[in-house]
């Protein structure tokens, strides 16, 4: 009797020791930030690298996205020109300006340019930008559900883990009550050194296990802090709890719902749209192109040169004689001009407006080769919808029977683990009455632990399976944006 109260102090001196160290554990966690499933895909969504260039991405599209861009308004250039030269002349022409002729210029034009028709390629050229936008915004989708759905698995994959912890923990735990038990009967000398040996390994093997298993808790709150784009080194109080997958779903209802809002369909239903643009813009090419060119232009001049002028002295000149008698000659008066450097100024203005028109008559079967190999893209992108439906509707099917098979395996896993923790209840009695041997209870306390892992294993991969199916039907993001 004395020996039976000694062990059960000593039984429950561990299990205090225990309590202790599981509320200073606790404590120190309560230090630690509080972080919901809700808040960190706040957090990933914001600050996740990925998502930034896609929403980046998606600006520059919806920046395009204008009638400018797609050629609506008119041209306008502001033209300038100052063309300036030095020339030294001596020209054959007797009217032009002989000696160094030093010339300014200063041209300007106003240019604008309309585009009366074209085929109605700025309603295409904008139709296509809206589509650009549109798929940019897709894509922005698809990588922000990527996101989501690994912030999803990470955060319950570190509640999962902190779970295998505790198992772990409490096999250690169980383990060290076996030890000191199997100490104490070998002092009393109901038991050898070959069965203290026995448990040591067992306790140092279900040790090493729990220093194992904070290393994985460690790396795996490390990736979800890159995931989240915070410091590596954060620690959290992960407030969700593990839910139970419970939920049924019916395959022509997840159908509907997928083919309706699954993002990838929805981006290639996107590129379909963009390729029969590209088809209406080729055969754009076959209309005439009228354009409308007005303007105004001036300009200022300035020539510095030797120019003649009268220099106010009359000249008496003979420019004949009388009978031819040089005793009557004729005389007439000239006005006497001199070489001086002068600067002249002159200006000239107008206006202008042009019509143009092309019209494309042959060009080697470049439109209509165009146009072909459009249709054919079409096809293309046809086709690719198509095997993309069919794809998506396998994985649904396939994702489907998986979440069922899943929910029956945790179902199983469950019954199991209340089956393996009755059964180590009652061999530990057994082994503590002497009808048990140590060898026998270990593997008992081993199935334990494997039914409890499985258990956590198989509500993890639950949840993993009912994540695919909600990002298949393209509601990753309903309750988020």
């Amino acid at each position: 009797m004395y020996h039976m109260n000694k062990f059960n102090l000593i039984f429950t001196m561990n299990r205090f020791f225990a309590l202790i160290l599981f509320a200073l554990s606790c404590s120190g966690a309560y230090a630690q930030d509080e972080l919901s499933l809700a808040r960190a895909i706040e957090i990933g969504l914001r600050n996740n690298f990925n998502v930034q260039i896609g929403k980046l991405n998606e600006d520059i599209a919806k920046n395009n996205n204008t009638w400018g861009q797609a050629g609506l308004f008119p041209t306008i250039n502001l033209i300038g020109n100052q063309p300036n030269s030095v020339v030294q002349r001596k020209p054959a022409n007797p009217f032009a300006v002989a000696g160094k002729n030093i010339s300014d210029n200063l041209t300007g034009q106003l240019d604008a340019q309309f585009t009366l028709f074209d085929g109605f390629l700025v309603h295409l050229s904008k139709e296509r930008l809206e589509k650009l936008e549109e798929l940019s915004s897709g894509n922005a989708r698809f990588v922000m559900e990527n996101t989501v759905q690994a912030i999803i698995l990470g955060y319950y994959q570190i509640l999962v883990q902190q779970e295998q912890l505790g198992v772990l923990v409490k096999n250690k735990t169980f383990s060290k009550e076996r030890y000191d038990y199997v100490k104490l009967r070998k002092e009393l000398g109901s038991a050898i050194t070959f069965d203290v040996l026995q448990e040591q390994n067992n306790y140092l093997t279900d040790s090493a296990s729990v220093l194992q298993q904070e290393i994985i808790i460690k790396n795996q709150i490390r990736n979800f802090n890159l995931l989240l784009n915070e410091n590596v080194n954060k620690t959290y109080t992960l407030t969700d709890k593990i839910p139970s997958e419970n939920e049924g779903y019916q395959y022509e209802d997840l159908r509907e719902k997928m083919t309706k809002s699954n993002t990838n369909l929805r981006n290639q239903y996107i590129s379909q749209e963009l390729f029969r643009n590209a088809t209406n813009i080729s055969e754009s090419n076959y209309a005439p192109l009228v354009t409308l060119n007005v303007g105004a232009n001036g300009s200022l001049d300035k020539l510095n040169a030797n120019f003649r002028t009268a220099t106010g002295n009359v000249l008496e000149n003979t420019v004949g004689f009388v009978n031819r008698d040089p005793g009557q000659p004729v005389y007439t008066n000239v006005n006497e001009t001199a070489l001086t450097p002068l600067t002249q100024t002159g200006n000239s203005y107008g206006a202008y407006a042009n019509f143009g028109l092309r019209f494309t008559l042959f060009n080697g079967g470049q439109i209509r080769r165009a146009i072909e190999s459009s249709r054919i893209q079409e096809k293309i992108a046809q086709v690719t919808t198509d095997q993309l439906k069919l794809s998506l509707e396998n994985d649904l099917l396939a994702t489907l029977d998986l979440y069922n098979l899943r929910r029956q395996l945790v179902q199983i896993a469950h019954v199991r683990l209340q089956a393996a923790e009755l059964n180590l209840s009652l061999a530990n009695e057994r082994y503590k009455n002497g009808a048990l041997s140590a060898i026998d209870l270990r593997i008992v306390q081993d199935s334990y632990q494997r039914a409890a892992l499985d258990s956590l294993l198989a509500i993890y991969t639950g949840i993993t399976s009912r994540v695919d199916l909600v990002r298949l039907t393209g509601g990753l993001l309903d309750n988020i944006q």
